[in-house]
């Protein structure tokens, strides 16, 4: 039997295309005729009802998602508050604290329940603090756009944006923020609310633009957060005017460059460019400051200085950095690369201390531009690093390097803070009988080195290596960092 006589025995056209084919077994007629069925019917009229329904479905999903939102900051601001209520049992009065930066009581029970939200919910201490900020503004200065939240006639997305705006403003402006808002957050989509919220708060707030602008420079910043497939994004926090400046000129040279038959993409040479000017810049702000003597002979010295730093781009558009300027930039970066693939021998990627996996060809630049090296011992079987410890309180150079290489990061729950950036902390007080051997030797960010001396967080090391945190409501997190 072909299509043809199939349809002609269920009454039906015969589909486009199949006028002929056969049906070779009994798998594939029951198939064809499944198919043959859809083809042949014309638009089913409840498509429509299907439609709706799952639409009207969504709807309630997502209404019941952001409910769930708003459940979740309810229940962080009533922890919030039973953990203010419970402040004499998390504070630690212990004598070991006294040989760091004090920080009051108060300071110190914050700093332990932001890093308990952290721990629990599996994120950074930074998302955590600004969750538990946001909770406190929408169940304390806008309870209406909290109770449109509960009700989910507005998205967390929209409850967020307004609680960030409304940290800038005092305290008794708030209420009428919140009254002009929440209508807002009902009827507009996020990106047009923050719009709208900005221009609120920059009518409703008594300080001037300047004053502010003033204070929020102040924090201006640089920060680089790791993608994938060794890449990364280099972020500035700066005026608008210098951002907005940067960007112009990026696109302007793109568009010279892109005229005059340059291959690469726009957003390519944007990159590119402002890649080739900062490193170019930098590297040559170091060799100047490193240049000893006086200038009756340096007239040499300094024309190849600027040739070793100018960075060149290839015809496929990567930056190439020389050997001058690896060394002039990053004199202490840390690269740990297998023996096989620094030899050719092996593809497996090497890793860059504060990034993670790089490729072997750019580990290989990197190594070729170090100055020296230093050898690390491993333990073949479980690839731990072998510390030779004095056992006394002052630790070596070499003792630290080994600790840090070891450790990567800080030691605490979900803290990704670079090692070299740690300080390195004895598990168990020096005063407290504790040793400085390696397996009482950690590292810890300064603020997590503080949050464990002055509260009641307790850390010791596991038969394998990870380090168990308990924290002061009794929970326990295991950090594994090989």
């Amino acid at each position: 039997m072909n299509s043809r006589e199939l349809c002609s025995m269920l009454r039906r056209p015969v589909p486009m295309g199949d006028e002929g084919a056969r049906l070779p077994d009994r798998y594939w007629m029951i198939r064809d005729v499944i198919e043959l069925d859809d083809e042949c019917e014309s638009p089913v009229a409840g498509y429509d009802e299907v439609l709706g329904s799952d639409f009207d479905e969504l709807s309630l999903a997502h209404e019941s998602a952001q409910r769930a939102q708003a459940n979740v900051i309810d229940s962080l601001q009533r922890a919030h508050s039973n953990y203010r209520q419970s402040r004499d049992a998390v504070v630690a009065h212990s004598s070991s604290r006294s040989h760091l930066d004090r920080i009051s009581d108060d300071d110190a029970m914050e700093r332990s329940f932001v890093s308990e939200v952290a721990a629990r919910m599996g994120i950074s201490d930074r998302a955590a603090e600004a969750m538990v900020r946001e909770a406190e503004t929408l169940v304390t200065d806008l309870p209406q756009t909290m109770d449109a939240l509960r009700l989910g006639f507005t998205s967390y997305l929209h409850a967020r944006t307004a609680a960030q705006q409304a940290w800038s403003l005092p305290q008794e402006a708030r209420a009428e923020f919140d009254e002009q808002i929440v209508g807002l957050a009902r009827t507009q989509s996020p990106t047009r609310f923050k719009q709208s919220v900005r221009k609120l708060r920059e009518r409703l707030h008594p300080e001037s633009i300047q004053k502010r602008k003033k204070t929020a420079f102040e924090n201006r910043h640089i920060e680089m957060v790791p993608d994938e497939d060794g890449m990364a994004w280099t972020n500035i926090y700066h005026s608008a005017d210098a951002a907005l400046a940067i960007a112009e000129e990026a696109r302007s040279h793109a568009l010279r460059v892109k005229k005059a038959g340059d291959d690469r993409t726009l957003r390519q040479i944007e990159a590119d460019s402002v890649t080739e000017t900062l490193v170019t810049g930098l590297a040559e702000r170091r060799a100047s400051k490193n240049t000893t003597g006086t200038c009756d002979h340096t007239t040499e010295t300094e024309t190849e200085t600027e040739s070793e730093t100018q960075a060149e781009i290839g015809p496929d558009g990567t930056v190439t950095l020389t050997r001058a300027q690896f060394a002039a930039l990053r004199p202490g970066v840390v690269v740990t690369v297998p023996i096989l693939s620094l030899l050719g021998h092996s593809s497996e990627p090497a890793d860059l201390a504060g990034y993670g996996p790089i490729d072997p060809e750019t580990a290989a630049t990197v190594i070729g531009s170090a100055a020296s090296f230093t050898r690390v011992l491993t333990d073949p079987i479980t690839g731990a690093h072998r510390i030779v410890d004095p056992h006394k309180y002052r630790l070596s150079d070499q003792l630290k390097r080994d600790i840090r290489l070891r450790d990567v990061t800080c030691g605490f729950v979900n803290c990704d803070a670079p090692a070299w950036r740690c300080d390195i902390d004895h598990i168990v007080a020096w005063e407290d009988g504790g040793t400085s051997t390696s397996d009482n030797l950690t590292c810890l960010c300064r603020k997590h080195h503080v949050l464990k001396h002055a509260t009641n967080w307790q850390v010791s090391r596991l038969s394998d290596g990870s380090l168990e945190w308990t924290s002061p409501s009794g929970a326990h997190y295991i950090v594994r960092r090989r």
